[in-house]
């Protein structure tokens, strides 16, 4: 085998053009892989985690119905009652050993009235601010005012974002009244005071919600022992599924006939957003098979160039198999040289594009609240992902390298040495 070696690198070298140009091939093959998946799953990561950390929960508990009526923001179909009230059973969800945070919010519609003629809807959410802190860390969004806080229980104070506070001609510390309907589906009205201006970049938080404390939205719209859904946390995505055999029998005793709804099944958006890492990996595989059709013909060109130098090398004993296992080598220093290189050079890439951010602000001015991405996407780079790409670009390559391979193997000696 070390001989076959020696032989491999010399015939890399005899013809150092083809050999840079296929090795370039490679490089650029994986290089494009390692930037595209990081791109990608960055913006895909970034969906996901405000996604599950602003709506879904890694799993919510709510009743069936009121994900038949959520899009009208019905308040009919509460977690809790009288007899059994939201706290305990929140309560009881948060001793579960593998829940990390547990709360309850209720999701109503309002009319924020700012003056005389400047009004606008947006989703009001009840929340514990408490607990949502350890969740989405909502003060990271908070313009950096030392007056701004967040709303504090029991009072009747709200936070906004910066560009729907601009629409309504409102600062910090000024007041806005809200009309919303109660459970009763009688009219409410309610005076707060903002305390503090969300900046994220999201227009679902700059233009589209209202936060205020959970125990101030329960007395205002008629649920004093109930939410309109629970929002549970593990330690890591991959528990899900865990937790969620864990809080069934939980919650099967309590009135309601609650069900626990996982993230992935929150919408179809989520969900096909979650397998768009796999749909993009057959773009990556075709990225590198087009590089490495670069590798395919310079082998083959190699292979009809040598024609008469295999007859030789057959001629003095080396095997069919051994020929093929020379080609197979020469393929091999090409799909591992040319894929590591490749791999970090993107992830040198990747380091630095991850810093700075690519400018996505005219893409997501035009998207609907619902689509939960930045102005700036941040690609993502891991020991995952380089190993993804090294690997495929040193699979496919190979894959192309038989090919050549196979064939000078089954050159048969008396009919290459004839070959002009």
């Amino acid at each position: 085998m070390a001989y076959l070696i020696k032989m491999a690198w010399r015939n890399l070298g005899r013809h150092r053009g083809r050999t840079m140009l296929s090795l370039i091939a490679i490089i650029m093959g994986v290089f494009v892989v390692v930037i595209a998946k990081g791109v990608i799953d960055g913006m895909v990561d970034t969906f996901i985690t405000y996604n599950i950390n602003l709506n879904s929960g890694h799993l919510r508990i709510i009743q069936p119905e009121y994900k038949l009526k959520e899009q009208t923001l019905s308040l009919g179909y509460a977690v809790g009652n009288e007899d059994t009230p939201y706290h305990s059973i929140v309560e009881d969800i948060r001793s579960i050993p593998d829940v990390k945070a547990a709360t309850g919010r209720i999701r109503f519609g309002m009319l924020l009235v700012a003056g005389e003629d400047i009004q606008e809807t947006v989703l009001g959410i009840g929340t514990d601010f408490g607990e949502e802190e350890r969740i989405t860390h909502l003060s990271r969004f908070l313009e950096g005012n030392q007056t701004e806080t967040l709303p504090r229980a029991g009072q009747r104070e709200i936070l906004l974002g910066d560009v729907l506070m601009d629409k309504l001609g409102v600062g910090v510390g000024d007041k806005v009244n809200a009309v919303f309907s109660t459970s009763f589906s009688s009219l409410g009205i309610a005076t707060f005071r903002v305390v503090g201006q969300m900046s994220s970049g999201l227009k679902f938080l700059d233009e589209s919600v209202a936060y205020i404390p959970l125990d101030t939205a329960m007395h205002l719209v008629d649920m004093d022992d109930s939410v309109t859904e629970i929002v549970v946390f593990g330690e890591t995505l991959s528990k899900s599924d865990t937790i969620k055999a864990e809080i069934e029998p939980v919650i099967s005793t309590l009135p309601g006939n609650l069900t626990v709804v996982p993230w992935n099944e929150y919408s179809e958006l989520i969900s096909l957003m979650s397998q768009a890492k796999a749909i993009y990996a057959v773009i990556y595989i075709l990225i590198v098979i087009l590089a490495s059709f670069v590798v395919f013909n310079t082998l083959l060109m190699v292979v009809s160039e040598r024609t008469r130098e295999i007859g030789m090398l057959a001629a003095l004993g080396l095997t069919p198999q051994s020929i093929r296992r020379l080609f197979l080598i020469e393929g091999t220093i090409l799909a591992l040289s040319g894929s590591f290189l490749g791999t970090l050079l993107g992830g040198v890439f990747n380091l630095w594009f991850g810093s700075v951010g690519l400018d996505v602000s005219k893409i997501t001015q035009n998207l609907g609240g619902e689509f939960l991405l930045t102005p700036r996407i941040y690609p993502a780079t891991d020991l995952s992902m380089l190993i993804f790409s090294f690997v495929l670009g040193v699979a496919v390559t190979m894959v192309a390298v038989y090919i050549p391979a196979r064939q000078a193997g089954k050159l048969k000696p008396t009919e290459a040495l004839r070959s002009l």
